[in-house]
């Protein structure tokens, strides 16, 4: 009988590090300041959580969980190859409900652009090609239809309202109306399953 080898090799799995990832808009720096001065008249009206106070402005694209070997950046560059840069503009608030809470946040007057990256980035598959310039040739011909979004792009201004509280909401100062030029996307990062503070981890430029 052929004598078995006593030079057996032994792996040790390590277990890989799970990130969760947040891929984002960042607005201008005038447009942060003036949405923490929103957060802070909002405070002193009703009273918000400190989360809410402090959190800086952002439009969300996609929070996704990925292991350490994952290259996130490039995946994302690869996703939005051939996006340009673009203008964002805020145009006013709207609310999101929630059973007996509410979310408020300021909305996009172009939230379509947004949606397209959004959507890249998800399934690179699906990705939108640019529309045609809608041309009206005719009066009788229909209006242009818009755009299916897949999601809401906004900027958050505080979550779990109580209704209660919503009610008595002073809305004239969120009837905001800004932009900035839209020409990166923001990669961070932190431990899965954690509350900790999320981390640089790159940025993709648009052309």
């Amino acid at each position: 009988m052929a004598k078995r080898s006593a030079n057996i090799t032994q792996l040790t799995l390590f277990p890989e590090t799970l990130y969760e990832y947040h891929i984002l808009l960042s607005p201008s720096d005038a447009v942060k300041e003036e949405v923490d001065s929103l957060k802070q008249q909002l405070h002193e009206q009703i009273g918000i959580s400190e989360k809410d106070r402090t959190s800086i402005a952002h439009i969300t694209l996609l929070k996704t969980e990925a292991f350490e070997s994952t290259n996130m950046k490039d995946l994302v560059k690869k996703a939005l190859a051939g996006e340009s840069k673009f203008t964002i503009k805020v145009n006013g608030y709207d609310h999101f409900a929630h059973g007996s809470t509410r979310t408020l946040y300021l909305k996009l007057e172009n939230p379509e652009k947004v949606d397209n990256l959004a959507v890249a980035i998800k399934n690179p598959a699906k990705k939108r090609a640019p529309k045609p310039k809608y041309r009206q040739t005719s009066i009788v011909d229909k209006p242009e239809r818009k755009q299916k979004l897949s999601m809401v792009p906004h900027i958050t201004i505080a979550r779990t309202i109580a209704e209660a509280d919503f009610e008595r909401i002073d809305f004239t100062p969120f009837e905001y109306e800004n932009e900035w030029v839209c020409d990166r996307v923001i990669i961070r990062r932190r431990l899965a399953g954690t509350d900790k503070l999320f981390s640089p981890a790159g940025e993709v430029k648009l052309g």
